[in-house]
């Protein structure tokens, strides 16, 4: 199972007041382009959890196919508080699920809910329960964060330029 919070790149509202915001001051990011062209290990049967941000949800729903995974469902982190956007000020993250091969659903009255309510981290920063939540999705299967952050976690295989030792 893949969980990836792709470090996406896009454009700030404004250069003279919004660049204190941007991802490109928290950590290093990635175009679109760059983040579709990486190379995922995951199973012939295997799930793809991945982060879209509101501006970026077409760019996330590309690279999931670009991945090799086919669009399921979305479930919506919803924030403690409002934080930037462009339309309106932002408060929920999408968390696409996306498949490939023979990875069956839930079994009905098994599915976590499409809304889960978490306190926001330091930017960018994921609440557990997700991760959790695909702990108990898929307990004996590998699982892969991908641009992870942080230190070990057990159970998991952990990829990125901020993650601290190994599991």
């Amino acid at each position: 199972m893949i969980y990836a919070d792709a470090p996406w790149r896009f454009e700030s509202y404004s250069r003279e007041t919004g660049l204190d915001r941007a991802a490109d001051n928290h950590y290093p990011t990635m175009t679109t382009a760059e983040i579709a062209a990486l190379q995922v290990p995951a199973a012939r049967d295997a799930a793809c959890f991945l982060w879209g941000t509101v501006p970026m949800i077409e760019d996330a729903h590309s690279v999931l196919a670009a991945w090799g995974f086919e669009y399921r469902s979305k479930q919506y982190w919803f924030k403690d508080h409002d934080g930037t956007g462009y339309w309106f000020r932002n408060r929920v993250e999408e968390l696409l699920i996306g498949t490939r091969g023979d990875v069956p659903a839930p079994a009905p009255g098994e599915q976590f809910p499409q809304v889960i309510e978490a306190p926001v981290g330091r930017h960018s920063e994921k609440p557990p329960i997700f991760r959790e939540m695909i702990e108990r999705m898929f307990p004996s299967l590998p699982k892969l964060e991908m641009f992870a952050r942080g230190g070990p976690v057990a159970g998991w295989e952990r990829w990125g330029n901020e993650v601290e030792g190994t599991a």
